[in-house]
């Protein structure tokens, strides 16, 4: 049978050999030659913490910047007198590769649970301090690239690219581009749907400024300050305690007229119907809550009695849904 290389006993002398070769071809800044060397120790499992270093700084050299990491993991992992030492490669080979909030997170974890030489703790602080700043930098480059694309794409991009960008955004500071974002909550083409995620964002973070909305024929002015988050609304509320007594007897029931509910007043956020409304608008989600789920039975009974206004609702809450929400996973 044959001997795999891992079985075959290196000699003393040429591992020492290959010791020296590998750390003057590195000295020497000839980083492929150095690298075959420690990789030949490696792979006949003579290597040492200082020759794995040195292929460290090879990989580091050559650019191979993945297997480097890789490295510094295991000598973290394994060389512990030397723990620090492998940190600070690791951590300014992420540096090197831009990879800042990866600093900014291990760090942060470190300095809370770690008691860091003092040899070390200045050099890390020192790059924890530039990697927190072009990490924030960078977000904000980021978040203002976005917002930008958003604006641009609000003239002339799909529905889903629009709220693709819209749920990226929403996680940064809109304050600054209020005043380029209130003009198209008037403009008739733009999908409802993205007007109200707009206003979502004023309303999070309390944009106080009055502005004006158009949405199916109607127009009026809104400070989002002032408005309540679509199922906040009075007529909400009082629509979901009407139909209460559903939540008791069929919780599953109760969750899809919500999530109809929710849909159709989003949609016309922050415009709500009558108030004068509400009887014939409870009637028209429960009823296609009850299509959804194919329910029959007592509830469709509730339903029997002729009313044409419910059905008009019905009618309109169900176009709404597929002309608007249907699009998002189109």
């Amino acid at each position: 049978m044959k001997k795999s290389e891992q079985d075959i006993i290196i000699f003393p002398g040429w591992k020492k050999q290959l010791e020296r070769d590998g750390l003057d071809a590195l000295k020497e800044k000839r980083y492929e030659d150095a690298l075959e060397h420690f990789e030949k120790l490696e792979l006949y499992e003579a290597s040492t913490f200082e020759m794995l270093t040195g292929k460290v700084i090879c990989l580091i050299e050559l650019g191979r910047y993945d297997d480097a990491i890789s490295v510094c993991r295991k000598l973290m992992k394994e060389d512990v007198d030397n723990y620090y030492k492998y940190l600070h490669i690791y951590v300014t080979i992420l540096f090197q590769t831009s990879q800042y909030g990866e600093i900014v997170s291990l760090l942060d974890e470190i300095f809370e649970n770690e008691e860091i030489p003092h040899t070390y703790r200045q050099q890390f602080w020192q790059i924890y301090d530039l990697s927190k700043k072009f990490h924030d930098d960078q977000a904000e480059s980021e978040y203002d690239d976005a917002i930008v694309t958003f604006i641009q794409r609000l003239d002339n991009g799909s529905f889903q690219e629009q709220w693709r960008l819209l749920s990226s955004i929403r996680k940064n500071t809109i304050h600054p581009y209020v005043n380029d974002l209130v003009p198209y909550l008037i403009d008739s083409k733009l999908n409802p749907v993205i007007k109200t995620g707009i206003l979502q964002c004023f309303i999070e973070q309390q944009v106080d400024q009055n502005m004006q909305v158009h949405k199916f024929d109607q127009s009026a002015i809104f400070n989002p300050k002032e408005l309540k988050d679509v199922m906040d609304t009075q007529f909400a509320k009082q629509i979901l305690l009407k139909l209460s007594y559903v939540e008791d007897q069929d919780p599953t029931l109760f969750e899809f007229i919500r999530q109809i509910l929710f849909r159709f007043l989003y949609i016309y956020f922050p415009f709500i119907p009558d108030e004068e409304q509400i009887t014939d608008i409870s009637e028209a989600v429960l009823s296609l809550a009850l299509d959804y789920l194919q329910i029959d039975g007592e509830y469709q009974q509730m339903l029997e009695e002729p009313n044409e206004q419910r059905d008009n609702w019905k009618k309109k809450i169900q176009s709404l849904e597929m002309k608007y929400f249907s699009q998002i996973e189109s």
